[in-house]
């Protein structure tokens, strides 16, 4: 049991924060828009880059794709979390970008693997 929490926790806090800032009714903003959008876009992939490895780290660096699939499907249930959000609405692009933040993990995982 130990050893799962070790493996575990980690994930389940990454989750958990990223559950909290989607169930902010208003994130702060930049006043500059385009700076804005890069920061917050920038922040999607992150986080999401960041979950694909605790999750395949909780894997004990094992099923990749595994990770890559349950950091997606939390991607798609964050978005729609955020529709019940009042001032947040979920977006499928955000959900592409996470993705792609997903790959880029992946990607990384895997070139360090060889």
């Amino acid at each position: 049991m130990r050893n799962k929490l070790y493996f575990w926790l980690p994930t389940i806090l990454w989750m958990s924060l990223i559950f909290l800032l989607s169930n902010t009714p208003d994130l702060p903003s930049n006043q500059i828009h385009l700076l804005d959008f890069i920061l917050k876009k920038t922040a999607h992939m992150l986080e999401y880059g960041i979950l694909t490895f605790l999750l395949f780290r909780s894997f004990k660096f094992k099923k990749l794709e595994t990770s890559l699939l349950l950091a997606l499907s939390y991607a798609f249930t964050d978005e729609i979390h955020q529709l019940f959000v009042p001032g947040r609405g979920g977006r499928i692009s955000d959900v592409f970008i996470d993705l792609l933040g997903i790959i880029i993990a992946t990607k990384l995982i895997r070139k360090l693997k060889h």
